[in-house]
């Protein structure tokens, strides 16, 4: 297990100081100090108050993990998603889990605050960085009728392999926050190549090469 990790079990159980962890963990301040900096960064760990520690000077900082990092080190989620689909597939005909996907990726864009609106581009770039976030790594490129959103690190990839139709709820996300019509295209062959067709007009076909000055 990592410094980081330990660091995050530490805070969880309890406020502490860096002298403190230092003095739970076994390693150097300096050690710590790295890890906490990043910790704070990514939001899982927050400073609390000033603890007095009797001694003359600033109070000590305390650190504690930040709500919502309870899970931060689970690796239960592929598991349970893989269950959750399965019984879904038990309890529900081929067309409602269809509709259960869609309006899943449909609340994800709505959560998120993604809407269509006037400007594709601006919807578009939008949407690829909360995929990006969720693990994905997309990029536009112009085709035939549309726009392809290409990505080769599939946030759900281990899912997938098994439940192919998971790829509905991405495209799903991608559809409500553009306003457009698309399609999954995945390839599930050797390796997962995640491929979303977004059908678009002529006219915004031609705004979105013009804001890549590398397309043609």
């Amino acid at each position: 297990m990592t410094t980081k990790n330990n660091i995050l079990n530490a805070l969880r159980r309890e406020s502490l100081t860096v002298i403190q962890l230092c003095e739970h963990l076994g390693v150097t301040r300096n050690a710590i100090n790295v890890q906490l900096k990043q910790l704070e960064a990514e939001g899982r760990v927050r400073r609390k108050k000033g603890m007095q520690t009797g001694v003359p000077g600033k109070p000590a900082i305390t650190y504690e993990a930040a709500p919502g990092s309870e899970d931060a080190t689970s690796k239960a989620y592929p598991v349970f998603l893989m269950g959750l689909i399965s019984t879904l597939r038990k309890k529900l005909d081929p067309d409602e889990m269809l509709n259960v996907l869609d309006e899943t990726g449909r609340n994800l864009a709505r959560t998120a605050g993604l809407s269509a609106s006037a400007d594709f581009n601006d919807d578009l770039s939008r949407v690829m960085k909360v995929a990006d976030s969720m693990g994905a790594s997309t990029e536009a490129i112009a085709v035939p009728g549309g726009i392809m959103v290409r990505n080769y690190s599939c946030p759900v990839g281990g899912a997938v392999r098994s439940e192919p139709c998971l790829c509905v709820t991405l495209a799903a996300l991608f559809s409500e926050a553009t306003g457009k019509p698309v399609t999954e295209r995945c390839l599930r062959d050797d390796r997962l190549i995640c491929q979303y067709f977004i059908e678009i007009e002529k006219e915004l076909k031609e705004k979105f090469l013009n804001s890549l000055p590398d397309q043609k």
